[in-house]
């Protein structure tokens, strides 16, 4: 049984899909890559972050420094952004059952934490911070580590590929949601443990 979900926040939780698609095209001119059409917004979701990266010629040595730019942009977006509502009903019943609840993001703790408390969704025991843009595993790992968490007794819930990747390399299992930035197509392709299409199946699991 799982006693700990991890879980992620952009595009799992929140619908900013449109939002980070129009902050990697505002700092595009800064950065010195190009520009994501918005009609190729679609085509994209079935491309890995690195392939992302490389198409639009995103210099990796000047990642860091871009996530940094749009989370605090991010921050003054924040009472614009929808939760996803079944979501939210999902993640309370978790909590209400005693699962513990703990949020992943490379977003600001103080973004997420602003959000939560705005959409009345304070459920979460912890938020940890992932530092590296590909490296979510090693977090996931210091914090099993830390609180002395079994890897047969948590689970991921993200919406991404290399989500998919980090879970892998961390050994543990993993939920990967339709309904945020990456196609079920590219999902698929990596064999996440579950595939759900909708958050009333997370429930199911």
């Amino acid at each position: 049984m799982f006693k700990t979900i991890i879980c992620d926040f952009d595009g799992t939780i929140v619908d900013s899909g449109q939002v980070v698609f129009d902050l990697f095209n505002e700092f595009a001119d800064k950065y010195d890559y190009k520009k994501i059409p918005q009609s190729e917004s679609d085509r994209i979701r079935a491309l890995t972050v690195k392939e992302r990266f490389k198409e639009y010629e995103v210099p990796v040595l000047k990642v860091p420094m871009l996530t940094m730019d749009v989370v605090k942009r991010y921050k003054k977006l924040i009472p614009t952004l929808d939760v996803n509502q079944e979501m939210k009903r999902v993640l309370k019943n978790l909590k209400e059952f005693g699962i513990k609840l703990v949020m992943i993001s490379a977003n600001s703790k103080e973004n997420i934490e602003k959000f939560l408390k705005l959409n009345d969704m304070e459920y979460f025991d912890e938020i940890i911070q992932s530092s590296r843009f590909f490296g979510r595993h090693t977090t996931m790992n210091n914090y099993m580590k830390k609180h002395h968490v079994a890897k047969d007794e948590i689970i991921l819930i993200a919406d991404e590929h290399r989500d998919i990747v980090a879970a892998r390399k961390s050994e543990i299992p993993i939920i990967s949601v339709t309904w945020g930035y990456d196609l079920e197509e590219l999902l698929s392709k990596s064999n996440p443990d579950f595939l759900v299409r909708s958050p009333l199946e997370i429930m199911d699991i």
